[in-house]
């Protein structure tokens, strides 16, 4: 191991203490080494260690106690505590690790041993860390992207109305928008996913007629480079109590997903009802099927005949849904897809 890893003993025995000191010593391992629980704990807080090994039979206070007080603190939560005991039983050693412990070593000592299971844990924890310093990365990398993305998208809409307004109608205008509202698309699931953690939910009834036809609206360009019909049928009109910007994370991945796995010249059907007093949004498309109607929620899941966008827009809908309690029916077959939301009771508001 490149880094010198400071390990803490904490054992109410001095023989145990020299030992183990000894022995991990030989591996270039800092060692501090107490007897007095309490003063372990304190000296952790003010300087934690990359490892602790803990006796568990002690006076004062048991090393399952001194583990809860550890686990509870943020600093501390997260260091590998490996427990040391001349108890061997079972029931032991499955409470050492319910209370939080990563392994258990019996006494008396096998130096093999020792050294091996803290090697062990030690390479696990770095490689944690590791993982989280990578996440911290990730989370900065995709705030960044999210900043860049917001001016540009603004400035190409903005100025593709305005051209089209002083030129008239062209073809090219209607890819650019279409590729523009296909990145503002994409944009919005990642600003979700970075901000779902923090932000406001603000719950309100919403007409799914009006919504859904600003939502059909706001794609009629991407649907019209693929020539694609969107048709909404209204069999039963209702309105829905949730948060409009999650409702739109779910209608706005439902539809782009359909026009990406259309066919050309082929329909998309948005269809509000109720059946058996379930109240259902169903939106259906023509195209190539879903290979995988399980595996198309889990986040990054790519269809192997079309690799097409992040993967993440059905992961985000099945989270919103399994949120707010909205059972997702999704069958699929070559040219017959059908997303169905069925709404529970106390998210609907019926109309006349």
């Amino acid at each position: 191991m490149d880094k010198n890893y400071t390990i803490l003993i904490i054992d109410d025995k001095s023989e145990n203490l020299h030992y183990l000191n000894t022995i991990l010593k030989e591996e270039n391992f800092l060692i501090r080494a107490t007897t007095d629980a309490n003063f372990a704990i304190n000296s952790s807080k003010l300087n934690p260690p990359d490892l602790i090994l803990l006796d568990i039979k002690m006076p004062n206070i048991s090393g399952f106690e001194v583990c809860k007080i550890l686990k509870e603190d943020e600093v501390l939560k997260e260091i590998p505590i490996i427990f040391i005991s001349a108890l061997d039983d079972t029931q032991s050693k499955v409470k050492a690790l319910n209370e939080g412990g990563v392994d258990y070593i019996t006494k008396p000592f096998e130096k093999e041993e020792v050294i091996a299971r803290v090697k062990t844990q030690l390479k696990i924890f770095e490689s944690k860390n590791t993982i989280s310093k990578l996440l911290e990365q990730q989370d900065f990398f995709l705030k960044k992207i999210i900043h860049e993305m917001n001016t540009p998208l603004s400035i190409i809409g903005l100025n593709i109305d305005n051209l089209e307004s002083t030129l008239g109608y062209k073809e090219q205008f209607e890819a650019i928008k279409a590729s523009s509202k296909s990145l503002s698309s994409i944009y919005n699931d990642l600003y979700y996913l970075t901000k779902k953690e923090k932000r406001t939910i603000e719950e309100k009834n919403i007409n799914l007629v009006r919504f859904l036809s600003s939502r059909v609206a706001f794609f009629d360009e991407m649907a019209n480079i693929k020539n694609i019909d969107i048709a909404l049928d209204i069999h039963k009109e209702f309105d829905v109590f949730m948060d409009s910007y999650e409702l739109e994370r779910v209608i706005d991945n439902t539809i782009s997903n359909a026009i990406k796995y259309s066919f050309e010249d082929s329909t998309i059907e948005i269809t509000l009802d109720n059946e058996d007093e379930n109240y259902i949004l169903s939106i259906k498309d023509e195209g190539i099927g879903i290979t995988d109607t399980k595996a198309v929620f889990q986040a990054y899941y790519q269809q192997k005949d079309k690799n097409i966008g992040l993967g993440l827009g059905l992961s985000i809908v099945k989270e919103i849904c399994d949120k707010n309690e909205i059972k997702i029916e999704l069958s699929s077959e070559k040219n017959n897809t059908i997303f169905k939301y069925i709404f529970p009771q106390n998210r609907v508001i019926k109309g006349d």
